[in-house]
């Protein structure tokens, strides 16, 4: 397959049209057009149909956008990559879902990097699809994640440490430090976490392993310190990583609620690409402060 032309075809995808691309790429417009018939030509199918003044990907052009853009993020990773390795510099990227980068990956950063200065960390956050696809894409060395929602044949995951989650209420809750049932729970106001969120899809299994009634929508709330401010206001109940709210259970701002014969736990994992041999070693570093966190 002619790359050159791959190229060209993945900036007009991307930027959604061929004015665009070959303003990008310094082209003219009929260069671009005729680099991608002779792309059609050369697969024999069709990859991007007019709409309106851009353009629309066929299905056949969807699947080679993605796969194109894959191989150049490849191609970027393997130049940056050889370039450290001339010029002895080493860089580090990690995307990370919420709980790890706020509760455990901080203080760990820091003190590699109190130990090793001269490596430069770039830390991103996001939800756990975005995560494994930025890990998948090259973009980012390797990702941290509370569950696995690709579960693609290119990745792996490998769990480092269970997370125990808690019900949480305000101190004056009649619940607060008390032991209850599930099915009590659901007569309760609750600050769920939005749709898509890892401790949503935690709490709604819970509730049905149990076979209770999910308990009562008081709030939805999208992120977790801010469903543990209204919580802490005084409203409602949450689930909560037991991390993100120990400084304030001692300090009594908020209560634990102790629900009979039930241990809740989200692992977290390190997502890798399986083509990555040889283990970074940062990871070996935060596993091994980690397990004092077990």
């Amino acid at each position: 397959m002619n790359l050159h032309a791959l190229r060209i075809f993945t900036t007009v995808a991307k930027l959604g049209g061929i004015t665009a691309a070959a303003n990008s790429m310094l082209l003219s417009q009929p260069a671009v057009t005729i680099q991608i018939r002779k792309l059609e030509n050369e697969i024999g199918a069709k990859l991007i149909e007019g709409k309106g003044r851009g353009i629309q990907l066929t299905p056949a052009g969807r699947f080679l956008y993605e796969q194109g853009t894959r191989l150049f993020y490849l191609e970027a990773q393997v130049d940056e990559r050889l370039g450290k390795f001339l010029a002895k510099e080493d860089k580090i990227h990690i995307a990370s879902s919420y709980i790890p980068i706020n509760y455990l990956l901080p203080s760990i950063i820091a003190k590699y990097k109190l130990a090793n200065p001269h490596i430069e960390f770039f830390v991103s956050l996001g939800n756990v699809k975005s995560v494994e696809e930025q890990v998948l894409n090259y973009e980012v060395d390797f990702g941290f994640v509370v569950q696995s929602k690709i579960g693609h044949t290119d990745l792996q995951f490998e769990k480092i440490l269970d997370i125990p989650f808690w019900f949480i209420v305000h101190p004056s809750h009649s619940f607060a430090n008390q032991t209850v049932s599930i099915y009590e729970l659901s007569n309760e106001d609750f600050i769920f976490r939005e749709r898509g969120s890892s401790t949503l899809d935690l709490l709604e299994a819970v509730f049905y392993t149990c076979n209770a009634p999910m308990p009562k929508l008081g709030l939805q709330m999208q992120g977790l310190h801010e469903s543990l401010k209204v919580v802490e206001a005084g409203y409602g109940m949450t689930l909560a990583p037991s991390y993100s709210v120990t400084e304030s259970l001692s300090n009594g701002k908020l209560a634990r609620v102790y629900v009979e014969q039930t241990d809740i736990q989200q692992s977290l994992f390190i997502c890798t690409r399986k083509s990555d041999i040889d283990e970074y070693p940062f990871i070996q570093f935060l596993k091994t402060h980690l397990n004092t966190l077990k």
